[in-house]
């Protein structure tokens, strides 16, 4: 067999194989309805779903009683260590455009941003390279920015939080 037919023949059983395992590759699916749990974070009407096995926090930074940020943590492990964490961040101090959403593309690898829509509100996501890496999803809601991150930056825990997101409700 010519050299260049093997190549080609060498290359084709890659390829086939490739398909296969990609086809084939375990993606987390989200649990039945009777193994989520509902969460409120009623200081921006947001309610949410996500499955049992995450441990639920949230966080509200006040000044005298006015809501600067509402925070939210989903994670899975060692709070230290997590094998898995989702964190959502709405910004009620400080209003925000579309120019903000453009700014927050500069941390963002190029390759990785798309748009994004959470609720029906627009946005980006992509990940955020550095100290702090992260895949990140920001959207504009009316005048205010509302970010959901996701650390480890693994294509599991991208694919945990891409099931959970679906289930924001902001009322």
């Amino acid at each position: 067999m010519p050299k260049n037919i093997k190549i080609i023949v060498a290359f084709v059983v890659l390829l086939i194989v490739g398909v296969i395992l990609w086809k084939y590759q375990r993606v987390p699916q989200m649990p039945a309805q009777s193994d989520l749990q509902q969460e409120t974070i009623s200081e921006i009407g947001l309610f949410l779903q996500h499955p049992k096995d995450l441990i639920f926090r949230k966080e509200i930074a006040d000044n005298a009683g006015s809501i600067r940020t509402a925070g939210f943590f989903l994670t899975k492990g060692s709070e230290n260590n997590p094998e898995y964490q989702m964190y959502g961040l709405y910004s009620q101090y400080k209003d925000a455009t579309e120019q903000d959403l453009e700014l927050s593309k500069k941390e963002m690898d190029p390759s990785t941003i798309k748009e994004a829509m959470i609720d029906g509100y627009k946005g980006i996501e992509g990940l955020i390279l550095g100290p702090k890496t992260r895949y990140i999803t920001i959207v504009l809601k009316g005048n205010k920015l509302f970010s959901v991150s996701t650390l480890p930056p693994t294509p599991e825990n991208k694919a945990i939080t891409d099931q959970i997101l679906p289930t924001f409700n902001f009322k």
